[in-house]
C-alpha cells in the first residue's frame, strides 16, 4: 500500500497521534532510542541477515515532519539569561555575553543558535530559518491550543530551496557502505544541520578580550605573529593571558557545530521513539559535495591556509560561506570586509534595534529598560581589536575563519517508517518498542 503525503487540514489538538507522541514519557524515549536504520521498501545486502522488505515505502506526513522539525529546531519561548552581568560594584563580568534572547529547543552559547536545519524528501529540499525570528512568549507551548505552532511555525519559516529529493552522491572510499545502503531512500527524510561558525565566533572574540578576561589571541600558526600587540601596549590585553589561535578555532568547531548539531538531532531522536518511528544519527562524510548541489556560494581563498593541501598545483580549497538570501555567514562576500561583518554584530547586540535596546525584541526580564541601562556596552576599544584580528585572518590566510569552514555540516539525522518484519525475524525481542509496532495503524490508518 503507498500513503501519499497530504497537508494536514485538522487542528492539531484533534489528531490523535500527534497528542499521543506529546504526553510521551521522557525517560521512556531516553532508554528506548536506538538507531533503527531497516525502512520500508529497503533491501539487507550480505549473508548475515539478509532480507527484502515487500512493503512499498512510505513517506513520512506533514505533521510527522513538522514535529521532528520543530522538536530539533522549533522556537520554545524566551530565554531566561539568569546570569550576574556585572559584579556588585557595577564591573563588567561578561554578561553581555548574550547574542539573542530567543530560545530555541536546542542548546546553544551565548544564545547565538547558529545552525539552522536543512532537509530532503521525496517531494524537495529545504530550509527551516528560524535565526531572526522573535518568541511570541515566555513559553511558546504552553497551553494545549499552542500546538497549533507545531504546524504554522514549519509552514511559516520553512522555504523550498531545490526541486525533488537531494540525490547524495555514494562515493567509494569517502562513503562508508555500512552506512549508505539504506540512506535517503524513497519514503525517508534526510535532515542536515548546518552551522554558520562566523556569528558566534565574532561575539566569542569580543567577549575574550574585553574585561575582566583580556585574552590575547596570537597566530601560532603564523610564526607566533600578534596582530593585537597595540592593545597589549595600550593595557587592554594581558600577554601573560595569551590564546593561540588554532586553540580558539579548535574550540568553535567543538562549541558551534559540534555541540549545537548532536544537541538538535538527539532531540529529533528522542522524538522518533515518541511517534513511533524508525532512524539514526550518522556522520555527513560527503559534506563537501552536498554545500554545491544544495546551491551554497563558495568562495576562493586568495592563498593558502594554514593547512596544506597534498596537492598544492589545484590552489587553495573552497570553503562554504552562505546560501544566498537565506543563511549567509559574516564574512566577504557578503560583507565588503571583516570590519563591515564585525560591525553587523556588534549593531545586532548595541545598535538601535539591537538585543538589549527597547526594540530589540523581547526578553525574559520585567525590566527590560535595564538591560540598556546596566549591561555594560562592549567598548569602543574592543570592538576595534576585534575588528582588527579578524582582518588580519583575512588578509593573512584569505579566508575567514583560518582552519574552519564558515558553513560546517558535521552530522545527519535520517527518519523513516521502519520495516518491523526485518526485527521480526532476525532479532530477539525488544528491538522495537509497543509504539512503533503500533505506528502504521495509529498514524496512518494501515494493518
Amino acid at each position: 500500500m503507498v500513503l501519499t503525503r497530504t497537508p494536514v487540514t485538522e487542528p492539531v489538538v484533534s489528531i490523535e497521534p500527534a497528542q499521543r507522541a506529546w504526553n510521551y514519557p521522557l525517560f521512556d524515549a531516553i532508554f528506548q532510542r536506538r538507531a533503527r536504520r531497516f525502512p520500508l521498501g529497503a533491501e539487507m545486502p550480505g549473508d548475515l541477515a539478509p532480507f527484502k522488505s515487500n512493503q512499498e515505502p512510505v513517506p513520512l506526513d506533514e505533521i510527522e515532519e513538522a514535529m521532528l522539525v520543530m522538536a530539533g529546531t522549533g522556537i520554545s519561548g524566551v530565554n531566561l539569561a539568569d546570569l550576574p552581568f556585572n559584579d556588585q560594584a557595577g564591573s563588567n563580568w561578561c554578561g553581555n555575553t548574550m547574542l539573542q534572547f530567543v530560545g530555541r529547543v536546542y542548546a546553544s552559547a551565548c544564545g547565538s543558535h547558529g545552525t539552522e536545519l536543512f532537509y530532503t524528501n521525496d517531494e524537495g529540499t529545504y530550509m527551516v530559518k528560524l535565526r531572526d525570528k522573535h518568541a511570541s512568549a515566555m513559553q511558546e507551548f504552553e497551553l494545549l491550543d499552542d500546538r497549533e505552532k507545531i504546524v504554522h511555525a514549519f509552514r511559516a519559516n520553512t522555504v523550498q530551496i531545490g526541486n525533488g529529493r537531494l540525490q547524495v552522491p555514494l562515493i567509494p572510499g569517502i562513503t562508508q557502505p555500512f552506512n549508505w545502503w539504506n540512506v535517503n531512500q524513497p519514503g525517508s527524510t534526510l535532515f542536515m544541520p548546518i552551522s554558520d561558525v562566523t556569528w558566534e565566533y565574532i561575539n566569542v572574540l569580543m567577549l575574550v578580550m574585553d574585561e575582566p578576561n583580556s585574552y590575547y589571541v596570537y597566530d601560532d600558526l603564523n610564526g607566533n605573529a600578534e596582530p593585537l600587540k597595540e592593545w597589549a601596549d595600550k593595557g587592554y590585553l594581558d600577554r601573560s593571558r595569551g590564546y593561540p589561535l588554532s586553540g580558539l578555532e579548535s574550540s568553535m568547531q567543538m562549541i558551534i557545530p559540534g555541540t549545537e548539531q548532536a544537541i538538535m538531532l538527539q532531540n529529533m531522536y528522542l522524538a522518533l521513539q515518541a511517534m513511533g518511528l524508525g532512524g539514526w544519527i550518522f556522520t555527513s562524510s560527503v559534506s563537501a559535495f552536498i554545500f554545491p548541489m544544495m546551491g551554497f556560494r563558495f568562495h576562493i581563498p586568495s592563498k593558502f591556509g594554514p593547512i596544506k593541501t597534498l596537492n598544492p598545483e589545484a590552489g587553495p580549497r573552497p570553503v562554504p560561506v552562505g546560501l544566498d538570501e537565506h543563511f549567509q555567514a559574516y564574512c566577504p562576500p557578503y560583507y565588503p570586509d571583516m570590519d563591515a561583518a564585525v560591525q553587523a554584530i556588534f549593531d545586532a547586540k548595541w545598535g538601535g534595534s539591537g538585543i538589549y535596546k527597547e526594540e530589540g525584541g523581547p526578553v525574559g526580564l520585567k525590566d527590560r529598560q535595564s538591560l540598556d541601562k546596566l549591561v555594560q556596552k562592549t567598548p569602543s576599544w574592543c570592538l576595534d581589536a576585534t575588528k582588527a584580528l579578524c582582518s588580519y585572518i583575512w588578509e593573512t590566510y584569505g579566508r575567514f575563519p583560518a582552519t574552519i569552514d564558515p558553513m560546517m555540516m558535521n552530522i545527519w539525522f535520517q527518519a523513516h517508517h521502519l520495516e518491523t518484519e526485518f526485527y521480526d525475524r532476525y532479532y530477539q525481542p525488544g528491538a522495537y518498542h509497543e509504539t512503533i509496532r503500533q505506528h502504521m495503524g495509529v498514524w496512518h490508518g494501515a494493518r
